[in-house]
């Protein structure tokens, strides 16, 4: 029993400095969180909603003319991630009860239609004094308001949803959206370091105009997530 407790508080311990590594670097990536949205209407169609893969980057010294390194803002062909310099986040859609509805049942191809995302943002940004600590009174926030998320490749069509659906029994799919943000100039006094404080997404709405199965259709959720 005391090697097992041994054994358990060695690996305890591996597990917390791993994870300060994970929270220490720049671009750093938070948790997740996920939303369950209820359906509009009876037998309608309900989604899952998660938060993930946020990069807030610490210190804060973006390049917006990297496409590589520590700095990155820049996407590049097929990059449909938050940039380790920039910094942004991933928000998943799933969508259920698809297979449910008349249109369908009925065999019916999608009509030319994507989904949307939109979400208000707000990030803080202020300068970290030589001895680590973020100061206040540098803070300021940068707002946007109900801002348009980038799709993430062809998960927004609704004709590629369909067919992964009649493609795949038993399995759900969505929508898979994502950020990445513009660089912010941030000045900070001498020895002292720019750093975004952190991260908070809100009011967030997914979109559909779409005929023949899943209609004129919003899901939203207050959050508010952060990062």
């Amino acid at each position: 029993m005391r090697r097992l407790r041994g054994i358990l508080t060695r690996l305890t311990a591996v597990l917390l400095a791993g994870a300060a590594v994970a929270l220490a670097g720049p671009g750093t990536a938070h948790a997740s969180t996920t939303v369950e949205i209820p359906a509009a209407t009876p037998n309608g169609i309900s989604a899952t909603v998660r938060f993930h893969g946020a990069k807030v980057p610490q210190p804060y010294n973006p390049d917006p003319n990297a496409a590589f390194g520590d700095r990155k803002c820049q996407l590049i062909y097929h990059d449909y991630e938050p940039t380790p310099g920039c910094g942004g986040f991933k928000l998943d859609v799933v969508l259920h009860n698809v297979r449910n509805q008349p249109g369908y049942q009925a065999g019916l191809d999608s009509t030319w239609a994507f989904f949307q995302a939109y979400a208000d943002t707000e990030r803080t940004f202020g300068c970290l004094s030589a001895d680590g600590t973020f100061d206040h009174r540098t803070a300021f926030v940068v707002r946007t308001e109900q801002a348009p998320l980038s799709h993430t490749y062809y998960t927004t069509s609704s004709s590629y949803i369909l067919q992964y659906l009649r493609s795949n029994p038993g399995q759900e799919t969505g929508p898979y959206f994502f950020v990445n943000f513009p660089a912010v100039q941030v000045d900070c006094p001498a020895g002292t370091t720019p750093t975004q404080y952190g991260l908070k997404v809100t009011n967030v709405k997914v979109t559909i105009d779409e005929a023949n199965v899943f209609g004129t259709t919003t899901w939203s959720t207050p959050g508010p997530f952060y990062a």
